[in-house]
C-alpha cells in the first residue's frame, strides 16, 4: 500500500490553465489544460476547471488521498484566496476564486501568485533545492516574481510583495495593463519582446515575426535583427534585476517561462546590462543566472501543488 500524498496542482495563466495530479515526490500525472481566455466570466471558467478536477479524482485510485488543491494564478493573493483585477487575465474583476473551487470541489484549496508557486517548485523540486535567498522570474505573457529569503516566500503584509514585473524600467514608457507607464514586462515579458521586435522589424521595412519562439528561433539561424530584439530586451532586463538584487541580494536569480527558452540569447546581454548596474558592494559575490530545471515539467504546478504539501 503506497503512503504517498498527492495533490491537484493548478497553474492558471491568462491563455491556458494546466493541472495535473502530483506526489509528494514532485511526479505529475493526469495533466491537462483548457484555455482560460475562452471563457466569458469567472463563473463559467470555474465550473469548466471544476468538470476537469473531478476527473482526476474520479480517475484517482480511491486508496490515495487527494490532500488538497493548490493553485497558482496572476495576482492572486495568498492570505485572501482572492484575485483582485489582475492586468493578464480576460476578467478585470474581483473573483474570490480558492472559495468558488473548493465550494465546487468540496476538497481544501490554497492559492498564491504563479510565480510564488514556481520559486516553491524550484524550491523543492528544482534548482533551488538547499538555498534560502533566491528570485525565480516567470517570464511569460507578463512578468512574475516569487522571492525567497531566508527560506521563506515573501508575501508582504498584504500577499501582494514581490511584483518585480510592475517595477518601472523607462518612465513615461510603453503602456502597462496594471494602467502605469513603462513597467518592466511592458519590454522583458514575451508580449514586450513582441513590441520590441515589432518596432525594429517595421524600421527596417521586414515583416515582424509571429511570436517570441520565432525570434528565438531567428537568433539561433543568426539572424542579426533577433539578435538585437534579445540584446535590447537584457538590457532594460539586466538593469532592473540589478536594482532588485540591492534589496534583497539572492544567491540565484532564476528564469523560468516560455522567453526562459531563449537561454543565452536573453541571459548572456541580461547579466552584462545587471553587472554593469550592479553596486559596487556586490560585485564579489556575484548571484549565479540559473534557467529553471523545472521548464519542462511545469514548476508553476509542481508550486502550486507544494502549496497543499
Amino acid at each position: 500500500m503506497s503512503h504517498k500524498k498527492y495533490a491537484i496542482g493548478v497553474d492558471m495563466g491568462g491563455t491556458y490553465t494546466k493541472f495535473g495530479l502530483v506526489d509528494d515526490q514532485g511526479t505529475i500525472t493526469r495533466a491537462q489544460q483548457i484555455r482560460t481566455d475562452s471563457y466569458r466570466s469567472p463563473e463559467d471558467f470555474v465550473a469548466a476547471l471544476s468538470l476537469h478536477l473531478q476527473s482526476i479524482v474520479d480517475y484517482h485510485d480511491q486508496d490515495h488521498t487527494i490532500t488538497g488543491i493548490g493553485i497558482g494564478a496572476p495576482n492572486a493573493n495568498y492570505h485572501t484566496g482572492t484575485i483582485d483585477r489582475a492586468a493578464n487575465l480576460p476578467w478585470r474583476t474581483y473573483i474570490p476564486l480558492r472559495d468558488m473551487v473548493a465550494s465546487a470541489m468540496n476538497i481544501k484549496t490554497v492559492i498564491t501568485n504563479d510565480a510564488k508557486a514556481a520559486a516553491l517548485g524550484e524550491m523543492q523540486f528544482g534548482v533551488a533545492k538547499g538555498m534560502k535567498d533566491f528570485i525565480v522570474v516567470t517570464l511569460g505573457t507578463g512578468i512574475g516574481s516569487g522571492i525567497v529569503s531566508n527560506g521563506q516566500l515573501i508575501y508582504g503584509h498584504d500577499g501582494m510583495a514581490g511584483e518585480v514585473g510592475h517595477i518601472i524600467a523607462k518612465p513615461n514608457g510603453r503602456p502597462c495593463g496594471c494602467g502605469r507607464k513603462g513597467c518592466l514586462e511592458t519590454y522583458a515579458s514575451a508580449t514586450g519582446i513582441l513590441n520590441t521586435a515589432q518596432k525594429i522589424m517595421l524600421a527596417n521595412n521586414l515583416v515582424p515575426f509571429e511570436n517570441s519562439q520565432a525570434i528565438t528561433d531567428a537568433a539561433m539561424m543568426g539572424n542579426p535583427m533577433a539578435l538585437e530584439i534579445f540584446n535590447q530586451t537584457g538590457k532594460v532586463l539586466g538593469k532592473v534585476l540589478a536594482h532588485v538584487h540591492t534589496v534583497i541580494s539572492p544567491e540565484a536569480i532564476i528564469f523560468f517561462g516560455g522567453l526562459a527558452n531563449a537561454r543565452d540569447y536573453l541571459l548572456v546581454p541580461t547579466q552584462k546590462a545587471f553587472e554593469e548596474e550592479l553596486l559596487f558592494v556586490y560585485k564579489e559575490r556575484k548571484p549565479q543566472f540559473l534557467i529553471s530545471a523545472l521548464q519542462h515539467r511545469n514548476a508553476a504546478i509542481l508550486g502550486a501543488a507544494a502549496l497543499v504539501f
